[in-house]
């Protein structure tokens, strides 16, 4: 019986080594990054560094995961009008292959307004194919934050590229 006992116990620990060894959960442990949660400042960063990257970058869905919270929304505004609502999930589906163009989002401009655990974020962007190529794209951020859990995250973000109209300029002041 005790020598049941003994192997039982084994069968148990090398049961959870090879589980907590598993790839998977290791990508699992790695994130979030605690500098990329621990401030606005921090996560917005966060939030424009993990999807910048030249041709054949591998995004990566993990880290940007780890920004949002749970059944997060993302609302986008296209130049020309049309409104495309959906979750996290869906909008990684277009960086899931090696980039085949280089995406290099930058912030240009930053409004914070925060109360308490929540906070909002104005956030202008434009968008090049290399770090020092030409302006391809520019737009507006709408990004609505609360802190939870000794952390910062991303409740949802809503995207509107800019159209006939110019940027208001102050949306364009750091």
């Amino acid at each position: 019986m005790e020598h049941r006992m003994i192997k039982l116990k084994i069968t148990i620990v090398a049961i959870l080594v090879i589980g907590l060894s598993f790839p998977g959960e290791q990508l699992l442990a790695d994130y979030p990054i605690g500098s990329d949660v621990s401030s606005i400042d921090a996560i917005v960063d966060a939030y424009y560094e993990v999807i910048s990257g030249p041709v054949g970058h591998d995004y990566d869905a993990a880290r940007d995961r780890s920004l949002h919270a749970p059944q997060a929304i993302i609302t986008r505004v296209t130049s020309d009008g049309t409104l495309q609502r959906h979750d996290l999930a869906t909008e990684q589906i277009p960086y899931k292959e090696p980039y085949q163009v280089g995406i290099f989002e930058y912030e240009i401009g930053r409004i914070v307004e925060d109360y308490g655990n929540l906070a909002h974020v104005w956030s202008t962007f434009e968008i090049r194919n290399t770090p020092d190529g030409e302006t391809v794209s520019r737009g507006i951020n709408s990004i609505s934050l609360y802190y939870h859990e000794n952390r910062w995250w991303i409740a949802s973000w809503s995207t509107q590229a800019e159209g006939e109209v110019p940027l208001p300029e102050k949306y364009l002041k750091n």
